[in-house]
């Protein structure tokens, strides 16, 4: 999701809040309790203890994320793939300090891609089972 925001950008700054990219993912739905965005939430901070994304705005609503163009982490989101950007992260992480969220986000993903390849096969998830 932060990928398609810096490919589509038009300005210097890109914002987002961390239930709009829980929501943008699919793991987190209006109807569906916010609890459910503490992963990217707590992603999102760790980005921010890196150096990466910047804490733009404190609110009643919470905090406004953002990335500027032309830095490192603008640039590697412009050019790789979510697993190499994942792994940059996890390289860059590993001089900082350590912490799980990275590899909770990487197995959402590689969930996200086993979903998606089963619905191809299956025929988008047409109830097979209700065939007498």
């Amino acid at each position: 999701m932060l990928k398609d925001l810096v490919i589509n950008a038009k300005g210097q700054l890109i914002t987002f809040r961390p239930a709009k990219v829980a929501q943008d993912i699919s793991i987190w739905t209006r109807k569906s309790p916010r609890s459910e965005s503490v992963i990217v939430r707590n992603f999102l901070e760790e980005l921010v203890e890196l150096g990466l994304i910047k804490v733009i705005k404190r609110s009643a609503r919470g905090k406004v994320y953002g990335i500027i163009r032309n830095t490192e982490f603008w640039l590697i989101l412009e050019h790789n793939n979510v697993h190499e950007i994942l792994s940059f992260i996890d390289g860059y992480k590993s001089t900082k300090r350590g912490n799980t969220s990275i590899n909770m986000l990487r197995e959402l993903a590689n969930a996200q891609k086993i979903n998606l390849a089963q619905t191809a096969t299956n025929g988008g998830n047409k109830n097979i089972s209700s065939n007498p």
